[in-house]
């Protein structure tokens, strides 16, 4: 299992938690917390807690939307994600002529 990622830490009347990470079996896991008035006022109990499962067999496919969604019609891709994968010491390969 990965270490969580904190994605989301939101202070206010209601306190938003969000983290993702990765199980034993190769899934993507994200857990979320909300505590405080907002969830006292819709679910009768100041804390609310939700889980999203995206399955190992699916995380390719859930990689591919989520680069076309923030990249389509970027001309600068390529270098944008080689510097990025660079600074997050993801191995990489690049190849031109």
């Amino acid at each position: 299992m990965s270490d969580p990622i904190k994605l989301v830490r939101k202070g206010g009347s209601t306190s938003i938690y969000i983290d993702m990470s990765i199980d034993e079996d190769g899934n993507l896991l994200f857990s979320g917390q909300d505590i405080g008035s907002d969830p006292e006022e819709i679910f009768g109990d100041t804390d609310y807690e939700d889980w999203l499962t995206v399955p190992a067999a699916e995380k390719d496919r859930l990689l591919l939307a989520l680069l076309e969604k923030h990249y389509a019609g970027d001309a600068l891709v390529i270098s944008t994600l080689r510097k990025f994968m660079e600074s997050k010491q993801i191995p990489c390969s690049f190849h031109s002529f």
